[in-house]
């Protein structure tokens, strides 16, 4: 369940464009940069201009590229289909992530033309929670659009945005999106920035512990009953959990390197709609602009993302065995201490010596 090595694709996540649909009360799209991505939205010209530069960085690194196309929705966008196909033809894989409401065998069609890897829906509760959190209906198109993704052979991911509000929900939704034939599941701690950073509260310590453990069992008993859904592990605590648990790897001699744990600094990009590059959407730190900069430029001089990418200047985490794996989330830190290096309230080491004083 836990990978303990680099993904395979180096990731854009761009949010073309910031029109949306929706106005979930957890969400962090409507911070100070949204009316400036809404007024100055990137031409397809501009677009394209990114595209072409990014399979420069591809080629020049010899290494796979993904562009996870978000928003806002991204089918909001006029011309994003044609954005998205000519991303395919440069052989760059295509995600979608985005709202249900304009999925239907139309718009399938066309997707599953242009050969996309995969359409991402949120779904954060059961139909009276996720509806409360997201918008009056949107839970039963959410299941009508999946279907309908699920009939025309376009592989289907559900992401669950957890905070107190809904965590009572999580287990439910793993077992109804499991039941459904969803390809892929995972889950992600919401992030308090934006409009609604003060919509709720982080899980913390051994709270947060207590619920992987929960996780964890229901994601094998899904499995033992031959559950075809892959359950993700976007979250970097997954590996202090398993490492108590004992299901972890033999650590390497390596004491550098980074293996695993938040992709800050080491797997990929944000673009937003009018080209601010952000090492994460929900770290608001300003990295860079395209198409006036190039990808690879931004990647490796960004002082941002030099730091980021020290293991010693993580407060708590520098004295971790883990910290080549976990390192918790820097988004969460940043929002909470405005320091993307401060400790993560969710870690249940925090208050404690170190892994290794507990391991003995």
């Amino acid at each position: 369940m836990i990978k303990d090595k680099l993904q395979k694709y180096f990731t854009l996540q761009w949010h073309v464009t910031a029109k949306c649909d929706q106005r979930c009360k957890h969400c962090y799209l409507f911070d100070k940069s949204y009316k400036k991505e809404i007024r100055k939205e990137l031409s397809q010209e501009e677009c394209k201009r990114v595209i072409d530069d990014f399979e420069r960085v591809l080629k020049a690194w010899k290494i796979k590229g993904r562009i996870s196309f978000s928003g806002g929705d991204p089918l909001l966008r006029k011309d994003f289909l044609k954005l998205a196909e000519y991303a395919r033809k440069k052989y760059i894989d295509i995600v979608i992530l985005g709202n249900p409401y304009h999925i239907n065998d139309n718009t399938a069609r066309k997707l599953k033309k242009i050969g996309i890897s995969r359409y991402q829906i949120s779904i954060d509760g059961m139909e009276k929670v996720h509806d409360f959190l997201r918008r009056p209906g949107s839970f039963k198109d959410s299941v009508r659009a999946l279907k309908c993704l699920k009939k025309h052979r376009i592989k289907t991911a559900v992401m669950f945005t957890l905070s107190k509000a809904n965590a009572e929900e999580l287990i439910r939704v793993i077992r109804f999106v499991s039941k459904l034939g969803v390809d892929e599941f995972d889950f992600s701690r919401f992030v308090p920035i934006g409009e609604n950073k003060d919509f709720s509260s982080i899980i913390q310590g051994r709270k947060y512990e207590e619920l992987l453990k929960k996780i964890t069992k229901e994601y094998e008993k899904l499995e033992k009953k031959g559950i075809k859904t892959k359950f993700g592990a976007k979250e970097s605590l997954w590996k202090l959990l398993y490492y108590e648990l004992g299901k972890f790897k033999e650590l390497p001699k390596d004491k550098e390197t980074i293996f695993g744990g938040c992709s800050l600094g080491s797997r990929g990009l944000t673009i937003l709609a009018e080209g601010t590059v952000y090492a994460c959407r929900r770290l608001p730190i300003k990295i860079g602009k395209v198409p006036e900069q190039s990808i690879k430029d931004i990647f490796l001089s960004s002082r941002v993302l030099k730091k980021l990418r020290n293991l010693h200047n993580y407060e708590k985490c520098k004295n971790c065995k883990l910290k080549q794996f976990c390192r918790g989330c820097p988004a969460v830190a940043y929002s909470l201490k405005g320091n993307p290096f401060a400790p993560d309230p969710s870690c249940w080491k925090i208050k404690n010596k170190s892994i290794e004083r507990r391991k003995k």
